[in-house]
């Protein structure tokens, strides 16, 4: 083997490798290309300034906000909230107006993006998924809430993505504080989720139900029997998490619904060990369908699951889920309209 050729192949392993630890970052390995490439989205179309089904659009940002679970002010957290238009546009609003205003006479829908998104990049992919979800389900307006938390790569990825997945347990329990709010407003809420925003999802409704997260308790009442409808694309979280004993074990028990959009090819979530630590650690979002965790009152989760693998290929990539014939857009929509079996 020439020196040369041993480089560029040396070269190739490296990018591979990076590309494992890059949990929803924007970055795509493919099969029919060459080399890792950004991934073409949102970030450079414009906004559409056009009104949306009669939502109302919201963004709740935590960047501001600690990221250690043991100092999180977990009594009243202090999120920056704003209203959004189509085009982009915030105005501020205060969390008191947001509850006063939102639900009631529609669902709210809360939107959780995944790693390496900076503020900008996650307000533009949250309104990116609400545009692929409105177009289909235009018969009824709702809260759209975009949860803009702090996932930015920060220094070595190899870390990094190890840390993001740390913050997410104190974003779990910000989520959970904030669905508590809701819930005991009677408000119906759903839930979406992709790659490492799976892990703030799933581990919001453990710890409201009393479950233990990154050492903490969610202080104060404790819920079960939500009935929320969970909505996730490629979860990076593990596969037995779910399960009776699991990191976020009690979730099923404020689960009504659970949509699983997964890729059995997915080249980042195939080293999922990797981020666990785990030799054989298996994700959810690799295909690996979990046993759940009955409800209290022994009833089954209905679980819904399909495989995107043929459509999407190797990728790890959220928008090919909602742009490819995989139609995510599609589920998510159903998945919304569905209110029959809330409050």
């Amino acid at each position: 083997m020439s020196q040369a050729t041993f480089m560029i192949r040396s070269y190739c392993f490296i990018a591979i490798a990076v590309a494992a630890f890059t949990l929803g970052s924007g970055f795509v390995a493919s099969a029919e290309r060459t080399q890792i490439t950004v991934e073409q989205d949102v970030i450079s179309q414009p906004f559409n300034a056009h009104p949306v089904c009669g939502d109302r659009l919201w963004l709740i940002n935590t960047r501001s906000m600690t990221t250690c679970t043991y100092y999180a002010n977990l009594e009243q957290p202090n999120f920056k909230v704003s209203r959004l238009e189509n085009n982009g546009r915030t105005s501020p609003s205060s969390t008191h107006e947001y509850l006063s205003e939102i639900g009631h006479d529609r669902p709210v829908v809360v939107y959780v993006h995944g790693y390496r998104f900076n503020q900008c990049d996650a307000l533009r992919r949250g309104l990116l998924i609400h545009r692929e979800i409105a177009a289909r389900n235009c018969g009824s307006p709702v809260d759209w809430v975009i949860f803009s938390w702090p996932s930015e790569q920060d220094g070595f990825i190899t870390h990094d993505v190890r840390e993001k997945a740390k913050y997410s347990d104190t974003q779990a329990l910000y989520l959970a504080w904030l669905l508590r709010e809701q819930l005991n407003r009677s408000i119906k809420t759903k839930l979406i989720g992709y790659s490492l925003g799976g892990r703030v999802v799933t581990g919001s409704l453990h710890a409201l139900a009393g479950g233990m997260i990154g050492g903490r308790n969610l202080p104060g009442e404790l819920i079960k029997h939500a009935d929320i409808d969970v909505g996730l694309v490629a979860p990076a979280i593990g596969q037995n998490w779910l399960s009776m004993g699991g990191y976020h074990g009690l979730a099923p028990s404020n689960i009504d619904s659970f949509l699983l959009l997964y890729n059995q090819r997915d080249a980042v979530l195939k080293r999922y060990w990797l981020l666990s630590k785990v030799r054989g650690a298996v994700a959810l979002g690799f295909g690996r369908l979990p046993s759940l965790t009955p409800r209290g009152d022994g009833s089954e989760v209905d679980l819904r699951a399909r495989d995107c693998s043929r459509w999407i290929g190797i990728a790890h990539d959220e928008v090919d889920y909602y742009q490819r014939r995989c139609n995510a857009g599609n589920d998510m929509a159903r998945m919304i309209s569905d209110t029959t079996t809330q409050n």
